[in-house]
């Protein structure tokens, strides 16, 4: 097995389906969606300390001073909740992953061991690995019977 380093990073994007990739950038719009919103209250609080009038107008309707106590209470109690369920997920994550080491090499097959689980002759499998289109004829036990070679790779037949 060749030697990686331990800061080797697989990205290959490509792997992943469609409906994957859709629900990832989904829920990364919500999250920012999300994390615009509990800035708020610092841009107003900014916005009004810098004197902007329409800041200092939300402030009066909303309660003065007391009204900005309480919204940012409401967002420490938010932005604490969002942290413990952060910190838990990953003192999780860390008790079911950590020093497991699950990744293994994979056994290489041999094509005689190919051959012999799916009862072929030698020269079968290489049909088959050759092939672009393949029919395949499964008996109703579960073995193979025919292999008809409808198209090779490199386009001949």
């Amino acid at each position: 097995m060749a030697a990686f380093g331990k800061d080797m990073h697989i990205d290959a994007p490509e792997l992943l389906s469609q409906r994957r990739r859709l629900t990832d950038t989904v829920a990364t719009a919500l999250m920012w969606v999300l994390y615009s919103y509990l800035w708020a209250p610092f841009i107003s609080l900014l916005a009004w300390i810098l004197g902007f009038e329409f800041a200092y107008d939300v402030m009066i309707r909303a309660g003065g001073a007391q009204g900005l106590v309480e919204i940012l209470k409401f967002y420490g109690v938010v932005l604490a909740c969002i942290f413990v369920v952060i910190l838990s997920w990953s003192l999780v994550s860390r008790y079911r992953f950590a020093a497991r080491d699950r990744r293994q090499v994979a056994r290489i097959t041999t094509n005689a061991e190919m051959a012999e689980y799916f009862a072929l002759e030698p020269g079968d499998l290489q049909k088959l690995r050759g092939a672009r289109i393949a029919v395949v004829s499964i008996s109703s036990d579960g073995h193979i019977e025919q292999i008809d070679v409808r198209e090779q790779v490199n386009g001949h037949n």
